[in-house]
């Protein structure tokens, strides 16, 4: 004899049902023995319920259903025609409850001969849609009633104001309904009332009255929910004392009661003559169902609306949870009563707390119910209709997850081969990289996507986690793309690196320092956008990649560009290089966050190839869109499967032997087709051959004039603008001090505000180089420091032209003080392979610089000045990288003073005094800082006795250190540079503080001559 709680609440007059159906609860069997184990009496379904089963409980019940929805659709909707999404969700809810049905049908018989009310029974909810409509209510009440063909079928229906008269009418006709959504004892009243009008009126036509059952639903947590938001409310500190002391004290207590309350009218009612007249004509009590039974409130124990509601004549419907929560540990007694003076009490003293009947809160709680039902609703046809085209695209796909299987296979090969690399990390993406390259991405493997001669007329992947790089040279190699040996991974020769570099054809930009990925991305689509050219660019990330800000600044940028074709796939195997990924498989965390940016998401499961496809078949129907997909680390290997302490491990071969017989890849080729994306007009051509002729260039200023070398760098923009198709240019939120403003007014269609986000701000510039474009980025120089890494991988991209403005440099900007000031930039682009770096002092060598570095192959950072400074040089002075200009200079000189930007200017006064004390000065404007004018600069260390170096920069890194390294074997070489901690002061001032102007020039001068 079993000991179950749940079989012994029968002893009691109450029914167990569970709130929860699904085809693998109907498959494996679970349903029938809780049937057998623990007294199951009855199931209740409603569209929330379906949609957990068919499209997300878990994988397993959505391959229950799979072929379910291939012959619904083959039948509903056959050939091309619209699929008929409704009615594939009928057929497999119909299917789902007939069979339960079936199961309960003894249960149901039993219940029939007993004589205590109807039992065994399976409720099907009919359109949450209908719920104002009593007409159309019933007929679809009756269209579903015959579909199931049980009798032991309930159809539930919404006791709203227009459900009550349907209600009536269908329990006259005889179909058993189940009243859901109610959660007052008005609303309780006037069901009673339609159970007995109905019976009433089938005993006057002479039809039977046994066989027809009704259950009335009382929703317990939901009441408990609103009405404890209000008592907190009144628990607030500045609530008087004793008000908060009896709102802190009802607390969980509203649902209950007010089922009580219901109880004790449900027994006056059967003790009624008018009842027992009925009764005696074989009429079914109707049974109160408490549903809603899983706590919501932590606080509350999990068997808190199913201990004290035990009794004669109810149902307790419960959700797996809390059905197994109360077989473990449920107390079974007979809790309720034909009184409940306690519940009365609980009541009124919640409508004196409270402020309001419980009544109005009923009804505020049935509006929210019909709402609650409806969006769930609408989520499963919409999730059913992608599952119905996810499936026929897999069965056109065909071979994917063969393909998937042989993708896993090379990955351990070549990461065994090469001792290292990334295996598991790569195995999750699998799925999503065959699902890509082998089905949905419009590509040609013999046109790679970078290189020299990029082929941008197709769809692109980027692979943003790039320490997953071989599962990228697998797909490759296995579609055709690349010949190269995958076995060379990670060899000094091959081009299939630890992490992706453009030394790879396909690879346009360098990836694998996180969080990068997504930015380039954007700057290859605004270049796409540019150019008419519709392809759709796909970047995979990883779930702890997504914890770097440079991620949502791209996704910020994204959106508010309204970049339709950027598609983010987030690799969510939960597990990072040490440990957990913040939020484990909760794709909702990383859903919500691209949604709040404006993107649309999906939610999928990564390695569900009918997920995988619906969700990137969605992706031409425009975005910006995020795919969460979640997947598990080692996916294929049971050793690797979700297992930590192997992130770039490679197994040994042993380990691989074993791995590779798990995995069973296939022996099969599936190949691409070569594909193309729609284009308005060809990309245009990138300028090459050096700066057009410079006369295109008209600059006006006078010598003397006071021009900012900012504000010239924007004028020659302009100018550059004109003749440059591929000009483009990106501006941090600071265009009116950069002066890229004049850009944007005169090329409003190749400008970009990238706003306060540097790091996508130069992600975007080197998306944009990388696709043939000229971009130009300024920001303040202090800023640029955020964007390192950025520019760091910009360098390891090998980035054709890209030209970076800082502007704002130095302590003379003055009184806006530190934070502002540029003081490391210098030396964090000379530390930086094949860049280039400028530093113009007058605005005819801003604009004459700006024509040459955007000229200029590779990363070229010109450094501006906010103050005016008198301009020096000829409007035809000719400006070449790796020069420099001597502005003084005589045989007789005893000292040089060497200097960039406005320091050239303080040098230049600093030497006409020397001159007057008899100290020879030479005056060197080092305007390429890098590369460096050495042969001037050697030929200063031979014939003066010391070489002095003034920089409005750190004196660590900058002008000093790179003269130091190129002549300091062959005079001494002094600097001058900022020491110390700067503050806001006047530019002049400044100067003084950190002996940076011409007078404390003189000083070192002096005592260096000395």
């Amino acid at each position: 004899m079993t000991t179950s709680p749940l079989s012994r609440l029968h002893n009691h007059g109450q029914c167990f049902w569970l709130d929860s159906l699904s085809r693998r609860m109907l498959d494996d069997g679970s349903l029938e023995r809780r049937i057998r184990d623990q007294g199951l009496s009855g199931v209740t379904s409603n569209p929330a319920i379906f949609a957990k089963a068919m499209l997300g409980a878990s994988p397993e019940d959505r391959a229950a259903y799979d072929p379910r929805i291939r012959v619904a659709q083959e039948t509903t909707s056959p050939g091309d025609a619209e699929i008929d999404v409704r009615a594939i969700y009928e057929r497999l809810a119909v299917d789902d409850v007939r069979d339960a049905c079936d199961l309960l049908l003894p249960r149901w018989e039993q219940a029939m001969t007993d004589g205590a009310g109807v039992d065994g029974c399976v409720s099907l909810e009919v359109s949450p849609h209908l719920a104002h409509d009593t007409n159309a209510t019933v007929l679809e009440a009756r269209r579903l009633w015959h579909a199931v063909g049980r009798p032991n079928l309930m159809i539930k229906v919404p006791g709203t104001p227009q459900g009550i008269p349907a209600i009536e009418q269908l329990l006259a006709e005889g179909i058993n309904v189940n009243i859901t959504l109610l959660f007052g004892q008005a609303a309780y009243e006037e069901t009673v009332q339609a159970y007995i009008r109905a019976l009433e009126q089938r005993l006057r036509e002479g039809r039977d009255l046994h066989t027809i059952g009704s259950v009335a639903s009382f929703f317990l947590s939901r009441i408990d929910t609103a009405v404890d938001a209000r008592l907190r409310r009144r628990s607030h500190p500045e609530v008087d004392p004793q008000l908060r002391g009896e709102a802190q004290a009802l607390l969980g207590q509203s649902a209950v009661a007010a089922a009580r309350l219901a109880y004790v009218r449900l027994r006056e009612l059967l003790a009624s003559e008018r009842w027992q007249h009925l009764a005696e004509h074989g009429a079914q009590p109707q049974r109160l169902l408490w549903a809603s039974t899983g706590t919501k409130d932590p606080s509350l124990p999990d068997t808190h609306y199913i201990e004290p509601l035990i009794g004669p004549y109810t149902v307790s419907t419960m959700p797996e949870a809390t059905a197994d929560a109360f077989d473990d540990h449920g107390r079974v007694a007979a809790t309720l009563s034909a009184t409940a003076p306690e519940a009365t009490a609980i009541t009124q003293q919640l409508e004196r707390v409270l402020g309001v009947s419980m009544a109005s809160i009923a009804d505020q709680l049935v509006g929210e119910g019909v709402q609650k039902f409806n969006a769930p609703y609408e989520q499963l046809l919409d999730g059913l209709e992608q599952r119905a085209r996810s499936l026929a695209a897999v069965d056109e796909a065909g071979p994917l997850p063969g393909v998937a299987a042989k993708l896993r296979a090379q990955v351990l090969r070549m990461t065994t081969a090469a001792g290292s690399g990334h295996a598991t990390s790569s195995l999750s993406a699998a799925d999503l990289v065959a699902g890509l390259l082998f089905h949905e991405m419009r590509w040609d493997p013999s046109r790679p996507w970078a290189g020299d001669d990029p082929a941008r007329d197709q769809d692109r992947l980027l692979l943003s986690k790039g320490h997953a790089a071989p599962i990228l040279w697998a797909g490759l190699y296995e579609a055709g793309a690349i010949g190269e040996d995958p076995q060379n991974l990670r060899r000094l020769h091959s081009n299939l690196e630890g992490h992706p570099t453009p030394v790879n054809p396909w690879v346009p930009v360098a990836t694998g320092s996180l969080g990068q990925g997504l930015a380039a991305v954007n700057g290859m689509a605004l270049a796409d956008r540019l150019d008419g050219i519709e392809a759709r660019h796909f970047c995979i990330l990883g779930d702890g990649e997504c914890s770097e800000g440079s991620v949502w600044e791209a996704a910020q940028f994204a959106a508010d560009q309204g970049l339709e074709r950027v598609v983010a796939i987030v690799d969510m195997n939960a597990l990072e290089q040490s440990g957990p990924a913040p939020y484990g498989h909760d794709s909702s965390v990383l859903a919500g966050r691209f949604r709040a940016f404006g993107w649309k998401t999906l939610e999928i499961d990564g390695h569900d190839f009918a997920d995988i496809l619906a969700a990137l078949a969605a992706t031409r129907e425009g975005g910006p869109t995020a795919i969460i997909a979640r997947t598990v680390k080692g996916k294929g290997v049971s050793f690797l499967e979700g297992a930590d302490g192997w992130h770039g491990k490679a197994l040994d071969q042993d380990e691989l032997v074993t791995a590779l017989a798990e995995i069973d890849a296939p022996d099969l080729r599936l190949p691409v087709e070569p594909r193309r994306v729609p284009a308005r007009l060809e990309p245009a051509a990138p300028q090459s051959g050096g700066p057009p002729a410079r006369e295109a260039l008209k600059l006006d200023w006078a010598k003397g004039e006071e021009v900012a070398t900012r504000a010239a760098f924007g004028d020659a923009l302009v100018q550059l603008g004109e003749r440059m198709e591929d000009l483009v240019a990106l501006d941090g939120d600071v265009k009116n001090s950069t002066k890229t403003e004049g850009f944007a007014k005169a090329f409003p269609t190749r400008f970009f505000e990238a706003q306060i986000a540097e790091q996508n701000m130069l992600g975007a510039a080197l998306g944009l180089a990388a696709s043939g474009k000229r971009p130009c980025v300024a920001t303040f120089a202090a800023f640029l420091t955020r964007a390192h890494d950025v520019i760091r991988m910009a360098a390891h991209s090998q980035a054709p032209h890209m030209l970076i403005c800082g502007s704002h440099a130095g302590v003379s900007i003055g009184e806006d003080g530190a934070s502002q000031m540029g003081l490391e930039d210098i030396a964090m682009f000379r530390a930086l392979n094949a860049t280039t770096v400028l530093y113009p002092s007058d605005a005819v060598s801003a604009a004459r610089l700006t024509e040459a570095g955007l000229a200029h192959q590779g990363i070229v950072y010109l450094r501006t000045t906010r103050g005016k400074t008198p301009v020096l040089y000829d409007a035809d002075e000719d400006f070449p990288i790796g020069g420099s200009k001597t502005l003084m200079a005589s045989d007789a000189d005893e000292l040089t003073l060497v200097a960039a930007g406005i320091t050239v200017h303080t040098a230049l006064a600093a030497a006409k005094r020397l001159r007057e004390q008899g100290v020879a000065t030479r005056v060197i404007d080092a305007y390429s800082v890098k590369p460096l004018d050495v042969p001037t600069l050697k030929q200063a260390a031979e014939t003066t006795a010391a070489i002095l170096v003034v920089e409005d920069h750190n004196r660590d890194g900058g002008l000093a250190d790179a003269v130091a390294a190129q002549v300091g074997r062959l005079t001494r070489v002094f600097g001058l540079g900022v020491t110390g901690e700067p503050h806001s002061a006047t530019p002049q001032e400044l100067l003084e503080r950190h002996r940076l102007s011409e007078r404390e020039i003189e000083k070192e001068a002096l005592a260096i001559a000395a």
